[in-house]
C-alpha cells in the first residue's frame, strides 16, 4: 500500500511539474513568458510610434497591453478589450499598480469589439483568436476601426498532432491553424504583408508552436 502510495504522488508531481496547459496569462508567468512569446517582435510588426493608437483584444490581464502602453506613450491611447469580468478587473488593478493612464478598458461584445471607427492604426490579438466564434464579424468591425493602412497581427498556436485537423476539432482544444485565419482575413478583405510558421516555441509551456500572420486595410 505505502509503495502504491508512493507512486501515485510521484506521478502527479511529475504531471505537476510537466504540465502542458499551466497558466501563461497571469501577471506571475510575465517575465517568464517573455523568454518565449517574442512579445518585441509582435510589437515591431505593428509598426507604433508615440502617440500612436491600438487595440489589445482578448487583452486579457494586460501583459501586451502594458508592453503597448509605453510604447505609444502618453499622446498615444491603448484600447484593452476582453469580455470577461475577472479578467478586465485584475487588468484595472495592474493599470493602477503601474500608474498606467492612457488606456482604456473594454468589455466588448461576443460579436463586437466595440472599436471607435477610423481610428486605430493597429489591431493585436494574441492566442485568442480561436476563442471568436463570430470571427467574420468581428473582423469586420475591425477593419472599421483601423486608419487606412492600419495594421492587424494576430497570433496563434497549434500542436503538430492536429495541423490537419476540422477548425471545430481545433478550436476545441482551444488553438487553431494558420490556414484557416488566412482565410478569414482574406474574406474580410484585409490584405495579407507578413505570415510565418512557426513564429514562436512553446512546446515546454503548452504543448505548442505559434504562428503569426499581418494584414492591412
Amino acid at each position: 500500500m505505502k509503495m502504491m502510495i508512493g507512486i501515485l504522488l510521484l506521478t502527479v508531481g511529475e504531471c505537476l511539474g510537466q504540465d502542458s496547459y499551466k497558466d501563461v496569462y497571469s501577471e506571475s508567468a510575465w517575465v517568464d513568458r517573455d523568454r518565449w512569446q517574442k512579445a518585441s517582435e509582435i510589437i515591431r510588426q505593428l509598426t507604433l510610434v508615440p502617440g500612436s493608437q491600438v487595440a489589445d483584444i482578448g487583452c486579457h490581464e494586460g501583459y501586451m497591453t502594458v508592453k503597448l502602453s509605453a510604447i505609444v506613450g502618453e499622446k498615444g491611447k491603448v484600447y484593452a478589450v476582453d469580455i470577461e469580468d475577472r479578467k478586465l478587473d485584475q487588468l484595472k488593478e495592474n493599470l493602477q499598480k503601474r500608474s498606467i493612464v492612457n488606456v482604456e478598458v473594454i468589455k466588448g461584445e461576443l460579436n463586437n469589439p466595440l472599436l471607435p471607427a477610423n481610428s486605430l492604426d493597429a489591431v493585436v490579438i494574441l492566442d485568442s483568436y480561436h476563442e471568436m466564434d463570430a470571427h467574420d464579424e468581428i473582423l469586420q468591425h475591425i477593419k472599421k476601426a483601423l486608419k487606412p493602412g492600419g495594421r492587424l497581427v494576430l497570433c496563434e498556436a497549434i500542436a503538430e498532432a492536429r495541423r490537419g485537423s476540422s477548425r471545430a476539432e481545433q478550436e476545441r482544444k482551444h488553438e487553431l491553424g494558420m490556414e484557416y485565419a488566412l482565410e478569414d482575413i482574406r474574406k474580410a478583405g484585409l490584405a495579407v504583408v507578413k505570415r510565418q510558421d512557426p513564429f514562436a516555441d512553446r512546446t515546454a509551456e503548452k504543448g505548442d508552436k505559434m504562428w503569426i500572420i499581418v494584414a492591412k486595410k
